[in-house]
């Protein structure tokens, strides 16, 4: 039961981009596709926190749980953009998809790099024994 805890912070996380998802935000900063670099970076955060749970709470392959995070991550990302849909300030687009896709895909990156690092490493096994 303690290894679900490895999802609280991807939980947040999520709960916090489908807050934000809901809010219509005017930026005028004179930048092009400002809003896909904010999905990008949403993303990668999630992405790296959904690998940390995924790879400490689960048996397996590396390549099984790289697997997941990108499955569970895409959907979610999918969720938000349907859920926008709906919503009358909102819309659905594909190209924030995309980028909340490849955010998920290079917070998945940065895991397994970091991961491999000897800090990381060490993180890491000492975060599994929590989950013990």
């Amino acid at each position: 039961m303690r290894k679900i805890l490895f999802f609280v912070p991807a939980i947040l996380c999520y709960l916090l981009i489908f807050i934000l998802s809901s809010i219509r935000f005017q930026v005028e900063a004179g930048i092009p596709s400002l809003d896909k670099g904010v999905h990008l970076v949403e993303f990668i955060l999630l992405g790296f926190l959904l690998s940390l749970g995924y790879f400490l709470s689960i048996e397996g392959s590396p390549r099984k749980k790289s697997a997941w995070v990108l499955i569970s991550g895409i959907l979610l990302g999918g969720m938000i953009e349907i859920y926008q849909y709906f919503l009358p300030t909102r819309s659905f687009e594909i190209l924030d998809l995309v980028a909340d896709s490849l955010g998920i895909l290079i917070g998945l990156f940065l895991f397994l790099h970091l991961s491999r690092t000897k800090r990381g490493r060490i993180f890491t096994e000492r975060l599994s024994r929590i989950g013990e």
